[in-house]
């Protein structure tokens, strides 16, 4: 190339990449402990495509002395659609940093380990203690996670019904009296994975965590009075239902919907990340009505986005034609801003206010025949 040319024209170009959206809102990471016959070292954190990949390490998917992680797994890779991966972590042993001495990890410390690796969003936890599944459940309160658990006993549950917001329970008994030995074990540790797979295998906003069928699981015959007991308990479960075994029930245990949880885990994220970009990738961003005006472009972007994927309602409208929006955003302008706050190049006061779609579980219809004419 001439060099004679940069005498006339001089081009240099640049790539803008936006930053990578490393959250996942798709992925379970189950947590167990080891196989009991491990071939070879089993990672503490680990990301598999295959049941095979599992069963290579020892993890005994069925049969006697099958283990916790393998029949999960299994169950998970039963789903239709199956998962592209699932992420395990394994509850080891530790070693105290003064004494030397090894003793059994904390489920807890296996996951703060766990967030280095990015990719997976809901917790189920298999073959541990009450006391260590409550454990998870209270960390997970604090994290941008849910957990998915089974709950057995509703009369004395792990944890105490309305407190957690992030966590969700099943019941895995298929009769009301069944001993626990007697549970199958895809039920035991498998159905709250199952229904994970299922849901997640749709973008947030998409679905609902109840009616869903599940593969491997089976279903439930308890009578009314103790499904109510249930429902109060905010605990799921599955039942049969025209010939099919699907969820009922799909709330957390702090009583919110789980896919609304998801969802506003989503909105939150997508939203961070378009507004982050837009301060990235441009040279500046001015503290001007324009400026301002990009920021919540962004922010209309991401709900936007959310009424595609079905989380937010679109604008509807009353039988007198009045507009109901499916949300409104609000910025400051610039000249209404103290100069102080300009100076310290913080943006404040943008808002936003959606409706949620919500979902329809229960259909009642009225109706009446007759040999009357019907002229509308």
């Amino acid at each position: 190339m001439s060099s004679n040319l940069d005498r006339i024209a001089r081009v240099d170009i640049t790539l803008d990449t936006p930053i990578s959206n490393d959250a996942n809102f798709d992925n379970i990471l189950i947590i167990g402990p080891a196989p009991v016959a491990p071939k070879g070292d089993v990672p503490v954190i680990g990301v598999y495509n295959s049941l095979s990949e599992l069963t290579e390490l020892g993890f005994r998917a069925s049969g006697d002395g099958a283990d916790p992680i393998g029949v999960a797994a299994r169950v998970a890779y039963s789903q239709t659609p199956r998962p592209h991966e699932v992420y395990v972590a394994v509850i080891g042993e530790s070693e105290d940093a003064e004494t030397g001495e090894k003793g059994p990890q904390s489920a807890v410390e296996v996951l703060e380990a766990a967030l280095a690796t990015n990719g997976w969003y809901c917790i189920c936890p298999v073959g541990l203690e009450k006391s260590e599944v409550k454990e998870i459940i209270q960390w997970t309160e604090t994290q941008d996670k849910i957990c998915g658990y089974l709950e057995d006993n509703p009369d004395d549950p792990i944890v105490e019904t309305g407190l957690y917001f992030r966590s969700y329970a099943f019941y895995p008994k298929v009769t009301e009296d069944q001993l626990a030995n007697d549970v199958p074990v895809e039920n035991k540790y498998g159905m709250a994975v199952a229904i994970a797979v299922k849901a997640m295998h749709y973008h947030a906003g998409e679905e609902t965590w109840a009616l869903k069928p599940l593969a491997s699981i089976t279903p439930s015959k308890l009578s009314s009075t103790f499904i109510n007991k249930l429902s109060t308990g905010n605990i799921s479960y599955v039942i049969t239902v025209a010939s099919k075994n699907v969820t009922m029930g799909g709330k957390t245990n702090g009583g919110e919907w789980i896919d609304v949880i998801r969802f506003r885990d989503w909105l939150r994220n997508d939203m961070q990340v378009r507004v982050v970009n837009l301060l990235i990738v441009n040279p500046k961003i001015p503290y001007t009505d324009g400026g301002i005006g990009l920021v919540e472009n962004q922010m209309m972007a991401s709900l936007k986005d959310g009424q595609k994927y079905g989380g937010i309602c679109p604008t509807e409208y009353n039988a007198d034609g009045d507009a109901n929006y499916g949300f409104i955003t609000s910025v400051p302008l610039a000249a209404d801003i103290p100069s102080t706050q300009k100076n310290s190049r913080i943006l404040e006061d943008c808002k936003f206010s959606a409706r949620l779609a919500g979902a329809i579980h229960l259909v009642e219809i009225s109706g009446s025949l007759h040999y009357e004419n019907l002229f509308v």
